[in-house]
């Protein structure tokens, strides 16, 4: 009898308690977060991002907002696409064919690989609750100086990431660039413009602070296979290069007036499943 409550008991456990070391639960964060990856070929989606230069919680200087979609070619390649500027400048090539407006654009995503930080060494498991697992991850040194920027990157990050219980997948992660892995400059491509400018300063870096939460699209015919997990919120709080004159941006430049200490950007994303009649949204 007594054995049989014992193995009642050990059933009755939750997920994670089989496995709460936290490199496990990354493990399987990992392949959660690769999976996923696969099903954004069922979904469409459109963002719109704000940005501000900001002094103590009071924006100084507000910059175009900017509205873009999601573009798809045949063989699965992803990429987002300007469909509208907030001060009335016309989308470049937004009547274009697919190919042209995603040799014109990058794929959005995160500033720092995602599924990198995931990889992490130096994670612990902070908390368990009935619908998610947090995990603390620091900085890791031993790869701050590797020869690829996405891994110097990810190592230079302290963040909590919870995770869903159900499919361990990482719905939030919030955090801040501690070292200075992030720290990268590039080159703009303009768009309409033959202006060239000298390689510029990415705004993430270190000092920036981040929140990225991740919404579960559900498959209209509950098909788990075909649901979707997508940043329907990303928020970076990065410190402004003060003597920076100009912020460049989806192909655009903009002059530098007021200048703040921070400056914020925002992105706010809705899904749509292809096929579906209406767009859904999200808390």
């Amino acid at each position: 009898m007594r054995t049989r409550v014992l193995i009642g008991l050990l059933s009755a456990l939750p997920a994670w308690a089989a496995a709460d070391d936290a490199s496990e639960l990354l493990a399987k964060a990992r392949a959660a977060f690769r999976l996923n990856l696969g099903r954004e070929k069922y979904w469409n989606w459109t963002s719109v991002e704000t940005r501000w230069m900001d002094r103590s919680g009071v924006a100084t200087q507000r910059f175009p907002r900017v509205a873009s979609e999601s573009v798809i070619l045949g063989e699965g390649r992803r990429c987002n696409a300007v469909t509208a500027w907030g001060d009335g400048h016309a989308a470049y090539l937004k009547d274009a064919d697919p190919a042209d407006r995603c040799t014109a654009y990058n794929a959005i995503g995160t500033p720092f690989d995602v599924a990198l930080l995931l990889n992490s060494a130096k994670a612990t498991v902070a908390t368990h609750a009935a619908d998610f697992i947090t995990i603390n991850v620091q900085p890791d040194k031993s790869r701050q100086k590797d020869a690829d920027y996405s891994v110097r990157c990810a190592a230079s990050i302290q963040a909590t990431i919870q995770l869903d219980a159900a499919s361990f997948f990482p719905s939030r992660i919030e955090g801040r660039v501690e070292d200075s892995g992030c720290n990268g400059s590039f080159k703009p491509v303009m768009h309409e413009t033959p202006l060239t400018r000298e390689p510029m300063q990415s705004n993430f870096r270190k000092g920036s602070v981040f929140r990225v939460e991740y919404s579960l699209q559900k498959d209209r015919f509950e098909n788990a296979a075909n649901s979707f997990w997508i940043p329907t919120l990303q928020r970076y709080d990065n410190p402004m290069n003060q003597v920076a004159e100009v912020l460049y941006y989806w192909g655009r430049q903009f002059p530098v007036i007021r200048r703040g200490p921070r400056l914020i950007k925002e992105v706010i994303t809705k899904a749509q499943e292809f096929g579906a009649g209406s767009t859904l949204t999200f808390k």
